[in-house]
């Protein structure tokens, strides 16, 4: 919330003032801080001649002119257009890099999170799920939750029964040959796999899930990837992500192959039944 009756550079040195900061060392930092964030030419600007990115970029620059040794910032972009806000975000992480203060960012967008993060917090109920690098939980959730919330779209969840050391059975009869082992646990456990992990096979199926057969419901063409959601014979559905020019088309019957060394499995609960193997 910016005073609509002051200029961008007044907002922004406006708590300095109130602090008794003399005026020229004010004028010196919102001229720092407005160099940082881009925004030289706009600070003689009224809220209302200003974009939503700018005036939220005004509001960064409000915290920073104040020099503070941590930001705390409460999904700052969410009432932003998606356009805008993909922009900020990348404002944002050049601001991360610029600075040296700790910044806490809290949000519901995976984007933000994976793209800005040095760790994150994956929170559930008030209960931290998983903590650690953004590809740490995206390649090995220790969770279904975390595994679900991460990645767009979210990692294909399939019921399997364990069959012991590396193998698993989905429905249908098809064989998980897993490069990790499955711990012991629950017999009947829940197999998942990300998108780019499933792949267009031939008729062989390749290694790893031989042969699995689905019927293409939904293609969604976005440029450079097409992502196709299948229903599986034996039950259940997933999502491919396919190359722009497969060529599938809604209501064909594709082949598809699960690559084995991203194979997950859950347990009845939710918790992680695979590790990596040593060595």
């Amino acid at each position: 919330a910016l005073y609509p009756h002051k200029t961008a550079g007044e907002n922004m040195g406006f708590a300095l003032k109130v602090a008794g900061v003399p005026a020229t060392e004010v004028a010196e930092r919102v001229a720092r801080a407005a160099e940082i964030l881009g925004l030289e030419s706009l600070l003689a600007r009224k809220p209302k001649e200003l974009s939503g990115g700018q005036r939220q970029r005004v509001a960064i620059g409000r915290a920073i002119v104040r020099e503070p040794r941590a930001f705390l910032f409460d999904e700052p972009l969410s009432n932003l257009d998606a356009a805008l806000r993909a922009q900020t975000r990348v404002e944002i992480a050049r601001l991360r890099r610029r600075l040296s203060a700790t910044m806490a960012y809290v949000t519901h967008d995976q984007v933000e999170a994976m793209t800005l993060a040095d760790r994150i917090a994956v929170l559930s109920s008030g209960k931290v799920e998983q903590l650690g690098a953004p590809l740490e939980l995206y390649e090995n959730p220790a969770n279904l939750f975390v595994a679900t919330f991460l990645g767009s779209p979210q990692m294909n969840i399939l019921s399997c029964v364990a069959a012991g050391g590396k193998r698993a059975k989905l429905a249908g009869g098809h064989v998980a040959e897993t490069a990790r082992e499955v711990e012991s646990g629950d017999e009947v456990v829940r197999l998942g796999i990300r998108p780019e992990h499933v792949e267009l096979a031939g008729e062989d199926g390749g290694v790893g899930v031989s042969g699995v057969v689905g019927v293409v419901m939904v293609a969604e063409r976005l440029g450079a990837d097409t992502f196709l959601h299948a229903d599986l014979e034996g039950g259940g559905s997933v999502a491919v992500r396919a190359s722009a020019d497969c060529g599938v088309d809604p209501g064909e019957m594709v082949r598809l192959r699960f690559a084995p060394e991203h194979l997950h499995f859950f347990a009845a609960d939710g918790k992680t039944l695979t590790r990596k193997m040593s060595g």
